[in-house]
């Protein structure tokens, strides 16, 4: 058993002790050989679990502890002992015999302990009796033999190669036959995927930042070595390369030279005449993959598992190690995780299988991958527009099949994409051209922050100039008492929201949060994820419902005029079906889209603005809109007699079409005087059924106006100014009506008449968009037609055409009256 230093097993984290039986490793790694054993069966890890070189477990498993060391018989074999397997010095540290007190000892220079003479490596340290250079320094000279062989490692199954040398070997051939036969050894070494390469003399050097445009795992290793022999003057033992993984790693012959590597070189080009595909050289590794979560044929309020299942998961399948760490890369992307492994093994293994299953969702990993996010897209771009802009960025005609992946968030026009492989070069770039205009490519999503409660002494500049924000906050967005800033520094964003509050002299203070547009309804269009597929489906077709909580976020989302089209002539097709609302009907889903757009209606009165492409549109409503019911008791003119006069008009045109009366009100606006909306309303409702979300005449009305305003009195608690509202009496004069519930029903010869209404939506048949410039000063009657009258054949039975014929001139003698 070897001299053991006071330790510890990093497998078991036990103690180390002079009686236990131990292995000890190629990478000079030492553990419990029943812990070893154990990783190895129960896991299948074969891999250091320290420097994570591969095989080291397995090989050190694999030794007779019983067989001693095999000496050389020449010092300069030292270079060969290292490398053959033959001559592991693991084997006499693993041997019960004792070392021979009395034989001559060796003092290491690295750690100061004696060694027996026979030993060729230090039993504590495991560093070499000679260093390699040493001899060079040297003639080495075989008296008692013509030749001397010299063994050098020409492949990872340890193969030899002999030279013959003369009776005396200078220095200078020395050196030169060892560096031939280290060129021809490392041609064949280099290592490709699925090797198991031995590094018995070196010390391991990790490499990062391999060039993407390079997958020939061979090639790429030749390169780095003839880059480091050239410009280093360093001969690697071992080069391995993962393309795949943009890493690989390097075995050098000691500590000096690593660490030269890796504190004062640090990086190296590939191409040096352009000083470009710069590689950098670490101590330790982190191979980052992202893992993607299919939400395609997904349920849109589908859950999905958080880090801790997609790392569980992980280890589960990879029979990987607890360094790693997952994340989610972004709010506004749920489905895609950032997963860091410190293990080959693990990469290696996903690459050869990147697809599984978890909570019954199938994901894909994008091995070595990078990500990176564009900002404020235009509201019409497509992924397949981005990876034509992106393919035109690589100068490429189409990209490989899971080189890329897009995920785009259509309400907060951001985008996140994860580029493996070729894609990856992308990533190096700062801008993507996409439609003549240029878009940042970044590697976050902007710092952007919450202030709030604003108060009316709040000065906007004062906050801005406040020292916290250090001068890297600009104002992007103010909407009543919240203020949102961005932040162009990390830092100072970090400390704002350590820090969480603000307060500007004796002032009020403000609160400091992170601002996540998902989280701001006002950032959010109505469409299919956010409500139609989701929430939406929890309510039943009533906005009664949603009126008693004004806060509700669907009075403050933004109008989505296509998403909601498609959804309604969806729902008017014959072979509606989805299973996000299976349980309800096609009708029931038209009432539930209908009171959206009712909802959205009353948010946008209350905000009294609406966007229209970013563009902010103000609503001028009429503060002195004004209602005024006709019954049976009203008189419009006291006379005694009617005066005879000549008929103004020869001849009165009547036009029947089939347009839309609010766009037909408009177009007889710009050419008469001022005409008037009829709106053939319910005798006993205000609106109709516009409340749940029916679908006739005066329903349309009220869903594309302030039309309730006017006659729906239930609503007057949510108005800032409740419009005035009239009779007209017996006596002819217009009188305030005190009783409100007198004004239905509607007389059957009566009528209502609204004056300074504003119109600010298009029809259904245009997904009840918003108007480019409103509509404003509509002057409407409400008069309510018969229900479901008896006929004599196709005509009205005498009876109702008469009563029909009457409510018709009153219609006219009001109009006339108001003209």
């Amino acid at each position: 058993m070897s001299l053991l230093t006071k330790s510890e097993c990093h497998i078991c984290e036990g103690e180390l002790t002079a009686t236990d039986d131990v292995i000890l490793t190629e990478c000079h790694h030492t553990f419990h050989r029943s812990c070893a054993q154990k990783r190895l069966d129960t896991r299948n890890k074969s891999d250091c679990p320290i420097c994570h070189q591969q095989s080291a477990i397995t090989n050190a498993l694999s030794r007779d502890t019983a067989t001693t060391i095999t000496q050389s018989t020449e010092d300069v074999d030292d270079l060969s002992e290292n490398i053959e397997e033959e001559s592991d010095p693991v084997r006499q540290m693993d041997s019960e015999k004792s070392i021979d007190t009395n034989e001559n000892c060796w003092k290491c220079d690295e750690c100061s302990v004696s060694n027996a003479e026979s030993i060729k490596r230090c039993q504590n340290c495991g560093k070499l009796k000679y260093d390699i250079s040493s001899t060079f320094d040297e003639e080495v000279t075989n008296e008692e033999s013509p030749s001397s062989k010299l063994s050098v490692l020409v492949s990872s199954k340890s193969n030899t190669s002999t030279y013959e040398t003369e009776n005396k070997t200078t220095k200078q051939n020395m050196k030169s036959i060892v560096e031939s036969d280290e060129q021809k050894s490392l041609d064949t070494k280099f290592s490709y995927e699925g090797a198991k390469p031995s590094a018995q003399s070196g010390v391991i050097v990790y490499i990062i930042d391999l060039p993407s445009n390079i997958n020939d795992n061979i090639r790429l290793a030749n390169l780095i070595q003839s880059r480091m022999e050239n410009s280093l003057q360093i001969t690697p033992i071992i080069v391995k390369c993962y393309s795949k993984l943009s890493a690989g790693f390097i075995y050098v012959r000691d500590n000096q030279i690593k660490n030269r590597l890796i504190d004062e070189i640090k990086q190296l080009a590939l191409d040096p005449v352009e000083g470009t595909s710069l590689i950098s050289f670490r101590d330790k590794i982190e191979l980052i993959s992202y893992i993607v979560i299919d939400k395609t044929n997904e349920r849109k309020n589908v859950i999905l598992p958080k880090p801790d299942e997609i790392l569980k998961r992980w280890i589960q399948i990879n029979h990987g190690e607890r360094t790693s760490s997952c994340d989610q890369v972004n709010m506004q992307f749920p489905n895609i995780y950032r997963i860091v492994s410190t293990s080959f093994d693990d990469s290696v293994a996903v690459m050869s299988n990147p697809d599984f299953l978890i909570n019954k969702l199938l994901a894909h990993v994008y091995v070595g991958a990078q990500c990176r996010y564009f900002e404020d897209l235009p509201k019409s771009i497509t992924k397949e527009q981005l990876e034509m802009a992106i393919c035109d960025l690589l100068g490429i005609k189409i990209l490989p099949s899971f080189s890329l992946h897009i995920e785009l968030n259509k309400q907060t026009s951001n985008a996140c994409i994860i580029a493996a492989d070729i894609a990856r070069e992308c990533t190096a770039r700062n801008v993507l051209y996409l439609d003549g205009k240029s878009i940042s490519i970044k590697e976050n999503l902007a710092f952007r922050l919450f202030l709030h409660p604003l108060n009316e002494d709040h000065d906007n500049n004062d906050i801005l100039n406040h020292k916290i924000f250090g001068g890297q906050a600009k104002i992007i967005g103010q909407r009543r008492r919240q203020l949102i800033l961005e932040i162009s520094n990390k830092k100072v964003y970090d400390e704002c929201l350590t820090f969480g509050v603000l307060r500007i002299g004796t002032k009020s203070r403000l609160i400091i949060e992170n601002y996540i547009p998902l989280n701001d309804p006002e950032e959010l269009e109505i469409d299919a994820d956010v409500w139609y597929d989701s929430e939406m489906m929890h309510y039943k077709p009533d906005i009664m419902q949603f009126i008693a909580d004004l806060d509700h976020p669907i009075f403050r989302y933004k109008w989505n005029a296509d998403a909601w089209l498609q959804k309604f002539q969806n729902a008017k097709s014959s072979i509606f079906a989805n299973d996000a609302h299976s349980d309800l009907s096609s009708d029931q889903i038209r009432h539930l889209l209908q009171m959206t757009v009712m909802l959205n209606t009353i948010g946008v009165i209350r905000k009294k603005t609406y966007l229209i492409n970013n563009q902010q549109i103000k609503l001028n409503l009429d503060s002195k809109l004004r209602t005024i019911v006709y019954n049976h008791d009203s008189l419009l003119e006291l006379s005694q007699s009617i005066e005879s006069s000549n008929t103004p008009y020869t001849e009165t045109k009547v036009k029947v079409i089939n347009a839309d009366c609010v766009f037909v009100y408009e177009e007889c606006s710009k050419k008469y005087k001022k005409p008037l909306l009829l709106n053939m309303a319910n005798a006993t409702s205000p609106g109709g059924g516009y409340r749940k979300g029916d679908g006739a005449q005066e329903e349309n009305l009220f869903r594309r106006s302030d039309y309730f305003r006017s006659l729906d009195t239930d609503l007057d608690s949510i108005q800032d100014e409740i419009p005035g509202r009239f009779y007209c009496s017996n006596d002819g004069k217009i009188r305030s009506l005190v009783d409100l519930t007198t004004m239905y029903p509607i007389d059957e010869y009566g009528a209502i008449y609204t004056s300074g209404l504003t119109f600010f939506r298009n029809s259904e048949d245009k997904g009840y968009e918003y108007m480019d410039k409103p509509l404003e000063g509509v002057h409407a009657l409400a008069v309510a037609a018969y229900r479901n009258p008896k006929l004599d054949g196709n005509l009205l039975s005498p009876k109702y055409a008469v009563g029909m014929r009457k409510k018709i001139e009153n219609l006219l003698s009001i109009a006339h009256y108001h003209k």
